[in-house]
């Protein structure tokens, strides 16, 4: 998953930045000059920093954004030290880079273990409808084979070669296979997105890793498998945030953008970013006057 590297990173990193001169969560005061808000390494959280932006820019507060800035770890002492007000992130990853042995995995659990177990000096405000989580894909052909779930897949795995990140093996192999009694034939170390998706079409794989906002799910007829027993934790879009950061009217409005942003609106934008090479700034700001 293309978020992983920051998870894997996550407990390196408060040993590394304890080490580098006391709390790694040691809250900055946020005050004066324009808002920040913030991205990751990766476009579509380039796209909800734009979102974020235009939201806040209509409560007219003035506005900075800081794209790509990198692995988790990074961003998250940023907004606690006051340098980013808002940064877009994702329930589960985040949950879990805050305490790695939570087992909540449901939407509202995750959501709400968050809230309890942010550090002090941050918060979250709504989560989004949105997600963009893993899901082990498959064509059309082997849908109609009657594979629909993973409690589907789960007996007939033996047949079938798992395309996915090399992370993949280690993080889910062991738990596919006590949830759903799931044991690939092989699995294939594949590179996220489009190498993906070429190994299941030409039948190189059978069964794919992908993630929920791909538009390359629609334009090439695949089927997500639903996940009835939650595997694979929760993922909404959700925005962090500094402590008392924002002033109210400026939280509802950042509010109001992730209640419309829906798991079908993100894979459009997304498309519309692969596709049609569309700008992140003019899509936010067409998505923000449509609110």
């Amino acid at each position: 998953m293309k978020r992983w590297g920051a998870l894997a990173l996550a407990g390196l990193a408060l040993v590394g930045l304890t080490g580098c001169g006391g709390d790694p969560f040691q809250a900055g005061d946020g005050s004066g000059g324009a808002l920040v808000v913030g991205s990751a390494d990766f476009t579509e959280s380039e796209l909800v920093m734009e979102i974020y932006a235009e939201a806040l820019r209509g409560t007219g507060a003035e506005v900075d954004t800081k794209p790509r800035i990198g692995a988790r770890e990074t961003y998250v002492n940023a907004v606690r030290q006051g340098e980013l007000s808002v940064m877009p992130d994702y329930t589960g990853n985040l949950l879990q880079y805050v305490d790695g042995n939570d087992p909540a995995t449901s939407s509202q659990d995750v959501y709400d273990a968050l809230r309890r177990k942010l550090p002090p000096g941050l918060e979250v405000l709504e989560q989004a409808p949105a997600e963009d989580s893993d899901v082990l894909t498959v064509t059309r052909r082997t849908a109609d084979s009657g594979i629909r779930t993973l409690a589907d897949l789960g007996p007939r795995c033996g047949e079938f070669a798992l395309g996915a990140p090399a992370e993949w093996k280690s993080r889910w192999e062991q738990r596919i296979a006590e949830e759903y009694g799931c044991t690939f034939r092989e699995i294939r170390n594949l590179e996220a997105g489009t190498v993906t998706v070429d190994a299941l079409v030409g039948d190189t794989v059978q069964v794919a890793n992908l993630f929920t906002t791909s538009s390359q799910i629609d334009a090439n007829d695949l089927v997500p498998l639903e996940d009835p027993r939650d595997m694979f934790p929760a993922q909404h879009v959700v925005p962090l945030v500094g402590a008392g950061t924002l002033a109210p009217p400026q939280a509802a409005a950042v509010d109001r953008a992730s209640r419309a942003l829906t798991t079908e609106r993100l894979t459009e934008l997304n498309r519309r970013l692969e596709v049609d090479k569309a700008n992140p700034a003019d899509l936010a700001k067409e998505f923000v006057a449509g609110l």
